[in-house]
């Protein structure tokens, strides 16, 4: 049986700037609703209250610490410019060519229990943002651009990178214009329209997150970096208006619900 929580919003922190903060912890909190009581048993030994939320932007918060840079690499992929596809043994490295140092590494690696213990507090901590992460298209962008981030345009009358309008910036005008401000709302309102689907695979064969990176590249390529019209090609200085987020606001939410729904999966099968 699913645990079922009592109240989703006792799990809910406050709203923090806005996948940056606010999409880590839809995922997050997605994710709760859908984890078994004996994975809530057990994940609940290991981080406070069992509360997913309060642990999703650890690895941001930690990643430009001393002790913590070398796991900066493993927050994202990048391929080759409008290649539109992520195959792990071109695309899997970081900037000193060591294979496996992406996102798609670091899920594998925390989920290979030869490697990492599951029930450390970091395995945990960085398996739920990674799931996330791998699911944001433009972190799974251009290795030109790195992923939109050199890309400088002007999104809802403010100027910002590509890649911040995909991390922050469409959550933050769908809460303001449709929710009052109110991230708690729009929280249960992706819980509400989250349908839970069958895994056809799990971590144990090795290519869950080959496959996730690669949905996420080809979103990139039809929606993250494309006008409206889904044809011009984005360049800095453009303006994104109206149009190009009432087309993506449905492939941010459903790419947070899918990375929720999969991380459930995934923590039900570690600790079943």
């Amino acid at each position: 049986m699913l645990f079922k929580l009592f109240s989703i919003l006792s799990l809910l922190i406050s709203p923090i700037f806005s996948w940056g903060p606010q999409g880590h912890i839809a995922v997050a909190n997605v994710a709760q609703t859908l984890i078994t009581s004996k994975t809530f048993n057990t994940i609940s030994t290991i981080i406070p209250n069992g509360n997913m939320s309060s642990v999703a932007n650890w690895a941001d918060e930690v990643r430009t610490l001393p002790q913590w840079k070398w796991s900066a690499p493993l927050h994202f992929i990048n391929t080759p410019d409008w290649n539109c596809s992520y195959i792990r043994e071109r695309d899997c490295y970081n900037n000193v060519n060591k294979f496996m140092y992406c996102v798609d590494g670091a899920i594998q690696n925390y989920t290979d229990y030869s490697l990492v213990g599951p029930f450390s507090q970091d395995y945990i901590k960085f398996l739920i943002h990674f799931v996330g992460d791998i699911h944001q298209p433009l972190h799974c962008g251009f290795k030109g651009d790195l992923g939109g981030n050199n890309i400088k345009v002007k999104f809802n009358n403010k100027y910002t990178e590509l890649h911040a309008v995909w991390d922050s910036g469409i959550i933050e005008e769908r809460v303001n214009t449709d929710f009052n401000g109110d991230y708690n709302a729009w929280n249960n309102f992706i819980i509400q329209n989250t349908s839970p689907f069958n895994e056809t695979c799990t971590e144990i064969d090795g290519v869950c997150s080959q496959i996730w990176g690669n949905e996420s590249v080809k979103y990139a390529c039809d929606f993250s970096y494309v006008m409206e019209d889904g044809i011009t090609k984005i360049q800095s200085g453009d303006f994104l208006d109206y149009g190009y987020y009432k087309k993506n606001i449905d492939i941010v939410e459903q790419r947070i619900s899918k990375a929720g729904i999969r991380l459930a999966n995934l923590l039900n099968f570690i600790y079943k």
